[in-house]
């Protein structure tokens, strides 16, 4: 008769009939019940997935924002949009005998006469257009030019034994687009010159594809003019975006002011003088001739260089949130990690854990605030659209953290470190020089607070290990 088996104590290893036990307590032995590390990393994991939904609202901004692009060049063919503009210049042509190859031509050629001081005066007079969902800044100039030139000079340019025909002399001025044009004047010497559409007198590289050109015939300019002429003209025009002048004389002067806030000067020099007010600027300009980087007067000369270097400026649309939503997003994955951690601090202070799932939902509402954003600014303007957006994230996420730590005092902390968290992204939004330093500082300041805050946290585990927790032996 065969003796009973004998039952294996409960303590020994491997002992029993249940050979899965030992090898769960085993499996304890080796690793942590409770690691926050292991939790730290998977919420780092996660903080980087949420570049996934951030990227398509970044897509989402781009459509909008070339919905946005297309509407101000739709409005801006329809104002003339970027405009610059020439002064008076003075186009004499003269004959001359050619001979090549024992061939004489008569050909008849241009020689080009610049002032010798140019003054522009503008004030620009701004409005907004609304197409669909989009505000389009335009302008009306009004612009007076005045020019002294002096005839002498082409004396030394013209060859010898041509015949000037001052009678044929004409005056050109030039803008970018004749659509804009609503009214031009122009005197020389006193006595009134009608301006017309003009072709370029002189063939370039460029055909002059880029200017619209305005000429008047001054027929009373005597023969071999010894005083100075002088000229005024006066245009009035509309465009958008952006209006500049060119250096028309060998010194120029140029004033502008308007009624723009955010006005941004360019240009080939920028101004001498600039005031910018919350609601008007004016700047000043002073081109002297070596500068221009284009001769006084020569033969068969070009605008285009001289148009070449003009100065004026843009007119920034500040209340476009494209560039500042788009700015916000850049730094998203880094907002996003520190609500993450924010989280994790109050884990780790409290009794409650917070499931991968709920670190999902909070870092999609995060997600959801961009979008909000931009389509409340689309219709209120920026400052309001962050406002009630910002707002209703922060509530939210304060409010599922006292939820989820079960605790009024976890709402009232999330409130405060959300509330100066989304101030923040205001600033970077608002200052894009400094964004850079402005979010690696507050970076390093949360990162320290956090190795601060968890220096004493026990990152294996908050539990003992399975081989401390073995009933003792019968």
């Amino acid at each position: 008769m065969s003796e009973p088996a004998t039952p294996a104590r409960p303590d020994t290893p491997g002992g029993g009939g249940d050979g899965g036990s030992g090898g769960a307590m085993d499996l304890g032995r080796c690793l942590p019940q409770r690691s926050f590390g292991l939790k730290l990393i998977l919420v780092c994991i996660l903080a980087l997935g949420m570049a996934v939904p951030a990227t398509f609202v970044w897509l989402l901004i781009f459509q909008r924002a070339n919905d946005a692009n297309r509407a101000v060049m739709e409005v801006a063919q329809l104002r003339g949009g970027a405009q610059t503009l020439m002064g008076p210049a003075l186009v004499v042509p003269f004959d001359r005998d050619i001979t090549r190859n024992g061939v004489t031509e008569h050909v008849v050629e241009q020689a080009v006469l610049y002032a010798e001081t140019g003054t522009a005066t503008a004030k620009l007079e701004t409005e907004k257009l609304r197409r669909g969902l989009h505000n389009v800044p335009i302008y009306t100039v009004d612009a007076n030019f005045t020019a002294s030139f002096n005839p002498q000079r082409l004396a030394s340019e013209i060859p010898a034994g041509a015949q000037v025909r001052w009678a044929d002399a004409r005056v050109y001025l030039s803008l970018t687009d004749l659509r804009g044009a609503k009214e031009a004047q122009l005197t020389v010497g006193g006595r009134t010159a009608e301006l017309a559409p003009a072709e370029a007198p002189i063939a370039s590289n460029r055909a002059m594809t880029f200017q619209g050109l305005v000429g008047a015939a001054a027929p009373w300019i005597a023969d071999n003019p010894a005083a100075p002429i002088e000229m005024t003209a006066r245009l009035r025009l509309t465009g958008a975006q952006r209006v500049a002048f060119a250096a028309f004389a060998k010194d120029t002067t140029i004033q502008l002011s308007g009624d723009w806030s955010a006005p941004s000067f360019d240009g080939g020099a920028l101004p001498d003088r600039r005031e910018v007010g919350p609601g008007s600027f004016s700047a000043t300009w002073r081109i002297p001739f070596l500068a221009r980087g284009a001769p006084g007067a020569g033969i068969n000369l070009s605008f285009d260089t001289v148009v070449a270097t003009s100065v004026g400026t843009s007119l920034l649309d500040i209340g476009n949130p494209y560039q500042s939503v788009e700015r916000a997003l850049k730094y998203a994955p880094m907002f996003i990690g520190l609500v993450f951690l924010t989280y994790f601090l109050f884990e780790t202070t409290s009794g409650t854990r917070a499931h991968p799932a709920q670190y999902v939902l909070v870092g999609l509402a995060q997600t959801v605030f961009y979008m909000l954003l931009l389509s409340i600014s689309e219709q209120a303007g920026f400052n309001v659209g962050f406002g009630i957006a910002a707002t209703a994230s922060v509530l939210a996420l304060s409010l599922y953290a006292g939820s989820v730590f079960a605790s009024r005092s976890a709402a009232i902390k999330a409130l405060v470190v959300f509330s100066a968290l989304y101030g923040l992204i205001y600033v970077l939004m608002r200052q894009e020089d400094y964004a850079l330093l402005i979010g690696s500082i507050a970076s390093f300041l949360a990162i320290t607070a956090t190795m601060w805050m968890t220096r004493k946290l026990d990152w294996y585990g908050v539990g003992r290990l399975i081989s401390q927790q073995r009933p003792a032996a019968a």
